[in-house]
């Protein structure tokens, strides 16, 4: 048992310890610097937060912490490296809809993607889900382009399971809800929100590449899931 215990702890604080793994830029070749950008607005804090993650070499690759004077700007500010989790980022209150991130290497080579967030919202009225039945949800807000998604995530139910449904279809513009997903989900009221993701081509990289993510997730919305 001893042994067990040991081993156990010794496996998770290994775990915990490889998943916090960074290097500092200055280490490597600054052409191999992927970088990763996100904006994401959450409509639950009424919160938007800019974030960029730099690994060596892919989007799998170790964490890297960028060594002054190379930084990272949204906006023409700085953002902050948030060491639990290895990455930069600035919270601003409200929705900030667009912005432009800017990254300056060790070499003093300057790379700027723009982002934009596009907003999606529940319709004034929706529900009740009937148990047995599927359910369509149109929601108020664009057709989908290419390199989004939509997901509608319902919290479980008394005695059920959260489930989540997902659209990705070129201009569609509502979520299909199969009944044997709501079936799962129990009975009683609970709550959803929605999520709308938008993957675009990164503008300007390293031969590394990069990725830029922009996310809306609406406020949590009360639903009834009835017989």
């Amino acid at each position: 048992m001893k042994f067990s215990v040991y081993l156990f702890v010794t496996i998770s604080l290994l775990t915990l310890t490889t998943g916090c793994l960074r290097e500092d830029s200055e280490n490597v070749n600054q052409d191999r610097i992927h970088t990763s950008y996100e904006l994401f607005y959450n409509g639950e804090e009424d919160v938007t937060y800019a974030r960029a993650t730099f690994r060596f070499g892919l989007l799998t690759g170790t964490k890297l912490q960028l060594t002054d004077p190379s930084e990272v700007r949204f906006n023409g500010t700085p953002l902050t490296f948030k060491s639990g989790q290895a990455y930069y980022e600035e919270d601003y209150a409200g929705y900030v809809s667009s912005g432009t991130f800017e990254f300056k290497d060790l070499n003093g080579n300057v790379y700027v993607n723009d982002v934009s967030i596009t907003s999606i919202a529940f319709p004034d009225t929706w529900g009740p889900i009937s148990h047995s039945n599927s359910y369509e949800l149109f929601w108020n807000g664009p057709a989908l382009s290419n390199n989004e998604k939509v997901s509608l995530t319902i919290n479980a139910a008394a005695g059920g399971s959260s489930q989540a449904f997902i659209e990705d279809s070129n201009t569609a513009t509502s979520v299909l809800l199969p009944a044997n997903q709501i079936s799962e989900l129990g009975l009683g009221t609970t709550t959803a929100f929605i999520e709308r993701t938008a993957t675009p081509w990164i503008q300007e990289a390293t031969n590394a590449g990069g990725e830029i993510k922009a996310r809306y997730r609406t406020g949590n919305s009360g639903i009834e899931i009835t017989e």
